[in-house]
């Protein structure tokens, strides 16, 4: 079983689980107490108890829930799970804390089911699950021509008629994200996950914006990624050994290498590739100091949202508000600058001022 990861840049990520039923979302809109690991380990406990014809010790459960790991490429921290793993599992599971209020007796060392007829599978959609589902399809949504989520919406309307609740449709009909137009090279989003999946090379060919030719790159696809309503893919490039980045709408199309190893070893770890960097565009210099100082109309909002995560107030009057930013300098964090460039200060670095000053100078001489 293997798993493929989208990251989108509206502050979630999507993941896809080969093989099982479990759809995990992270998002501001939808909370998820747990990881997938947990959540096999309890749906492996819960199809234990089931079993009414043999008796179940922490031992067994253990047992079955690392060989479940260990079939869905997991790496439990241990040859086995912990007793404490496993008792804790099942606190859980008896708790309110994700509605499963499971009816579980120990009794001499063995752990049953009270109700013979009880499982977590059984447990029905509250309302507040259906408003958080319905908020994160109403942005799905704002991603025009991506089949998969249109899978999902297909989903939740069959969750909806199934528990009788029109609670769905309201959400739809109360939030409203901004909708942008689509992008083209959404075609291969379907086949490049696919060959992420099946971890399989792939011939790309690719024609820049500033280019008359198309070239052919051999590439080890890891990651597709959203920005700006244009989608990405993240791969090793082998010829020159190093990651790449393609933009799909530059993609004419790419065959599979069937004889070639598809290396895994320098997968980034999509929850921190990008940590240091607006945008796509990343380096391997690491991220710099920056720091702006900001004027007049725009403090109020750059408070309250801030510019990335790594932002922290240095100074702030009734005049001004100075932050903090640990970022990679790319294209597209200069292109934030120049929007708020008549009520901005670059303090630091000195290369990014200048960077920004020269900019300002060839755009003067455009009027």
């Amino acid at each position: 079983m293997q798993s493929i990861c989208i990251a989108l840049e509206r502050n979630f990520i999507f993941y896809f689980k080969k093989g099982t039923s479990a759809i995990i979302f992270t998002t501001n809109l939808i909370t998820m107490p747990t990881n997938f690991d947990a959540l096999l380990r309890y749906h492996t406990i819960d199809k234990c108890l089931q079993n009414r014809f043999r008796k179940w010790t922490w031992q067994d459960l253990a047992e079955k829930c690392t060989d479940a790991l260990l079939e869905a490429n997991s790496r439990p921290s241990k040859n086995t799970v912990s007793q404490r793993t496993i008792e804790e599992d099942i606190r859980i599971m008896r708790s309110d804390l994700l509605g499963y209020n499971a009816p579980i007796i120990r009794k001499n060392g063995e752990y049953y089911y009270d109700d013979k007829d009880f499982s977590i599978r059984n447990i029905t959609l509250t309302t507040k699950d259906i408003e958080n589902l319905s908020a994160a399809i109403r942005l799905f949504k704002t991603y025009k021509g991506l089949e998969f989520f249109k899978e999902v919406e297909g989903i939740l309307n069959k969750l909806e008629k199934k528990v009788h609740l029109k609670t769905y449709q309201q959400v739809q009909e109360t939030i409203c994200f901004e909708h942008t137009p689509s992008s083209e090279g959404l075609e291969w989003i379907n086949p490049l996950m696919n060959a992420i999946k099946e971890k399989q090379v792939i011939n790309l060919k690719y024609r820049k914006f500033t280019s008359e030719y198309e070239k052919e790159y051999k590439f080890h696809p890891y990651l597709l990624k959203e920005y700006r309503n244009r989608w990405y893919l993240v791969g090793w490039y082998e010829n020159e050994g190093y990651l790449k980045t393609f933009a799909l709408d530059r993609l004419s199309g790419f065959d599979v290498i069937s004889d070639e190893k598809y290396l895994e070893e320098f997968r980034p770890d999509p929850d921190t590739y990008f940590k240091h960097t607006i945008g796509i565009t990343t380096t391997n210099a690491g991220p710099d100091g920056i720091v702006l100082k900001f004027t007049g109309s725009m403090i109020p909002y750059i408070k309250t949202q801030p510019l990335h995560h790594s932002q922290q107030v240095i100074e702030e009057s009734n005049v001004s508000l100075t932050i903090s930013l640990s970022l990679m300098i790319n294209y597209e964090l200069e292109r934030i600058i120049m929007g708020f460039v008549d009520e901005v200060e670059i303090l630091e670095p000195a290369s990014l001022r200048d960077k920004i000053k020269s900019r300002i100078q060839k755009a003067a001489g455009k009027f």
